[in-house]
């Protein structure tokens, strides 16, 4: 689902709440005011609370629509941050609204005279605004609407709150004390913790508050997945509104080309906001990488050690002789046997795939055929010419400086 859509589809989703909350608040006016129910008169004050902040939310939720301009350059997102403050605020004025009425009745009794309309409409008002409220949740997760998710979750806690007027009236029905303004009460208490909550959460995201740690993991997941990424730092993410912003800083080693090096960038940002949904925008910053490890590669002839013998031919080379070099320090080295050196066709192209597979930075070789040679550089590997005949000489060579980076193949065939 697009942004657009999603944001309309929230807008949608509180007009329908509005259209739920205004009919149920008359009928709970009316017959709260007719049987004389003061538990039920507070959850219908409660009820035109929240068709105020229905319409805050629609007005947050249809403002952010609006597409970025010269003024706002990151878009109008925020418009629904700031509605849900003000959706809060109304929260917490309904909950001292009640809080007080429940004060006042703790030790009078409504006189009930439709108690069965009075507990009919209480009932009604929990299972509708239960089970839309499910929805709204739902809905508001989806978009990532924190004003959509509140207005949510007090219409859920609704089945609580109606119950507790179901028993408020039936408290005041039968002069049962103190328990219709406990009920009230009880009521006012849940609609606080809502109010707080959402209140806290939007504020934060008004202030750039970075989403939550799981998010920020599989951000860094996907950028780690992009071949040529050595490493990322300085990551950063801030919510806007349903939506989150984020950049970051990569590390691509110098000798990628400016073209090579925006392509990586490209899919660093692609990547990240195909598995994150709800990012909006993502910039990613090109730094060098440095570090002091390489991890080289020779074609060799045989297993001797840093005396083995270099091979003149890359694919079909008997062996790969790979080493860690930290500074101008061998730090270990293992050999692979080349199985494909048999191969009859495209045996320099399974030897490269081979060495990507094992996460080398640099190869060293005599010779390197055309498909070989752009296989290892889609895959960010360095190409460097080889002198002398041994590995151990090869390697003195690449550390002080005398070996040649290959700029194309040292052949047209492999």
């Amino acid at each position: 689902m697009t942004k657009e859509k999603g944001l309309k589809r929230g807008e949608r989703v509180a007009k329908q709440a509005a259209f739920l909350v205004v009919n149920l608040a008359v009928a709970k006016v009316i017959i709260g005011v007719l049987s004389g129910s003061i538990v039920l008169i507070s959850d219908a004050v409660h009820s035109v609370s929240d068709l105020v902040a229905v319409f805050t939310s629609w007005f947050g939720l249809k403002i952010s629509q609006r597409k970025p301009d010269e003024r706002f350059p990151y878009g109008y997102y925020k418009m629904e941050n700031l509605a849900t403050v003000v959706v809060s605020i109304l929260i917490l004025f309904a909950f001292w609204e009640i809080f007080t009425e429940g004060v006042a009745i703790l030790s009078t009794f409504s006189s009930i005279k439709i108690p069965l309309f009075a507990l009919g409409i209480s009932l009604v008002d929990a299972l509708v605004l239960f089970f839309f409220g499910k929805y709204e949740v739902k809905v508001g997760k989806g978009i990532n609407s924190r004003s959509l998710v509140a207005m949510g979750e007090e219409n859920r806690a609704h089945l609580f709150s109606s119950l507790a007027v179901f028993v408020g009236i039936l408290s005041a029905q039968f002069k049962v004390p103190y328990l219709e303004g406990v009920m009230t009460i009880a009521i006012s208490l849940l609609i606080l913790k809502i109010g707080l909550l959402a209140g806290k959460d939007s504020i934060f995201a008004l202030m750039d508050i970075s989403p939550s740690k799981e998010i920020e993991g599989k951000v860094a997941k996907a950028i780690q997945s992009v071949p040529g990424i050595e490493e990322f730092f300085d990551l950063r993410l801030r919510k806007a509104g349903p939506f989150i912003f984020g950049e970051t800083k990569v590390g691509i080693r110098k000798f990628v080309d400016v073209k090579r090096a925006h392509e990586i960038v490209d899919k660093v940002e692609e990547t990240v906001k195909k598995k994150i949904s709800q990012i909006d925008s993502f910039t990613v910053h090109i730094e060098p990488f440095k570090t002091d490890w390489q991890h080289l590669v020779i074609p060799v002839v045989d297993k001797r050690g840093l005396d083995s013998r270099v091979s003149e031919r890359f694919g079909r080379s008997n062996y790969f002789l790979f080493f860690n070099l930290k500074g101008k320090e061998v730090k270990g080295f293992y050999f692979l046997e080349n199985l494909y050196k048999e191969r009859p066709v495209r045996a320099g192209l399974a030897a490269a795939k081979l060495i990507a597979e094992q996460k080398s930075d640099i190869l060293v070789t005599f010779e390197l055929g055309e498909i070989s040679f752009h296989a290892l550089r889609d895959h960010l590997v360095d190409i460097y010419q080889a002198r002398g005949k041994t590995a151990k000489e090869v390697i003195n060579y690449f550390i002080d400086g005398n070996l040649s980076q290959l700029k194309k193949p040292t052949k047209e065939k492999n």
